[in-house]
């Protein structure tokens, strides 16, 4: 079976938006991330059907969101010191409740990533719909795409500790 190396769709991804009218509040934030469809073309359905089985799972992450990082949530992705990537982004909207982002992503050694995520939030939760296109780098073997899209949701879970 060949092995697909997918670059992590960055639950940092959800913070690269502009930062002007941003109302988050800082502190500990638990983000859930689902996929419900995976199309990974060119691969065996029973490899497809494990794949799915496997990213189906809800993915939890919990991080402390500092004050500065809460009133300027786009400082984290477009840093690529933070994680590795180089975005660029076509729209990142991040105001009125209303969240919108469509970028690019290139992760060294681990190839590229388109990502929309569309949804809304308020001080304290976010919800989005997301889809996700990568393709691993020139010279893989295996399958030159994966399309995926579920859902992410975030909450604040409380303060940071300290």
């Amino acid at each position: 079976m060949n092995r697909i190396v997918l670059p992590a769709i960055p639950i940092a991804f959800l913070m690269a938006c502009s930062p002007s009218a941003v109302s988050l509040q800082p502190g500990m934030w638990e983000t859930t991330i689902q996929f419900t469809s995976i199309d990974v073309p060119g691969v065996p359905p029973a490899q497809v059907a494990a794949m799915r089985a496997m990213m189906s799972q809800p993915q939890v992450h919990s991080e402390c969101m500092t004050a500065e990082e809460a009133a300027n949530p786009a400082q984290r992705m477009m840093n690529p010191g933070s994680n590795g990537n180089a975005c660029q982004f076509t729209d990142s909207t991040f105001a009125g409740g209303t969240i919108r982002v469509h970028g690019t992503c290139q992760a060294q050694g681990r190839g590229t990533s388109q990502t929309n995520m569309e949804g809304t939030y308020t001080a304290t939760t976010m919800q989005a719909t997301v889809s996700s296109e990568i393709h691993p780098p020139a010279g893989t073997p295996g399958p030159q795409s994966v399309r995926m899209s579920g859902t992410l949701n975030a909450r604040r879970t409380g303060d940071c500790p300290h």
